[in-house]
């Protein structure tokens, strides 16, 4: 008898320790989701303010929160963020006596590169309004790569807008290091996909490629190299 009641209150005693256990446990779980809105408090807060060096402070968290694999591409707030500072000085504008003060192309340059490796629809739609509105080549240039990463839609708005941010450059400004973003996010593309099937693609590639186009040979080496490697998928 004095056996069996020993046993039992060992198995109480362990029941105790259990829930013990996971009531801890549990409160653990929400004090670090507390500890995660408290920290994109934080991180907005940062990246609403308008000094240039808070908004990089707010950058280097959210890339530390994504090498944490803590915002994925579902994540609204933290994306919506990122495309805010994409669009920091473009569409996103403050002005003082009648100028913009926080043109700022690396924060945007730096949340493009951020978008790309969350990924998913919400980035990638961040980083066509990106292509569509600015004009600075390092942002545009680290935007192609990007959407790249992320991948082409359905409906084709991705190579549309990338074959049209080409033919912009290549009209107006021949910016080499844009052309040579350009050439490796078509190559990106082409690898992901098995393969590129677009005319207006090959188009602005051939003029690239061309001798008279204006930019450097390894560029146009690398557009045409880039064109006859489309053939083998």
């Amino acid at each position: 008898m004095k056996k069996i009641q020993y046993i039992a209150l060992i198995l109480i005693a362990l029941t105790a320790v259990s829930s013990l256990y996971a009531e801890e446990n549990e409160q653990t779980i929400e004090e670090l989701y507390l500890q995660s809105q408290v920290k994109v408090k934080i991180i907005k807060a940062e990246a609403d303010s308008i000094d240039r060096d808070m908004k990089i402070i707010a950058l280097q968290d959210i890339e530390e929160m994504i090498g944490d694999g803590q915002v994925s591409p579902s994540d609204k707030q933290m994306l919506g963020i990122l495309a805010n500072l994409g669009s920091e000085g473009i569409s996103n504008q403050v002005i003082e006596q009648g100028s913009v003060i926080n043109n700022y192309p690396m924060v945007r340059k730096e949340a493009c590169r951020l978008l790309g490796e969350v990924g998913g629809d919400y980035a990638r739609d961040a980083l066509v309004n990106v292509l569509i509105s600015d004009n600075e080549p390092m942002v545009m240039s680290e935007a192609v790569v990007a959407l790249s990463k992320v991948g082409p839609d359905e409906q084709g708005i991705v190579i549309a807008v990338l074959a049209d941010s080409m033919r912009s450059q290549t009209a107006l400004n021949k910016d080499n290091n844009f052309a040579n973003a350009f050439i490796l996010a078509i190559d990106n593309l082409a690898v992901n996909s098995e393969g590129i099937d677009d005319l207006r693609i090959f188009e602005e590639l051939t003029k690239i490629a061309d001798p008279r186009s204006g930019y450097i040979t390894v560029v146009r080496k690398k557009a045409f190299e880039l064109l006859k490697n489309l053939q083998n998928f």
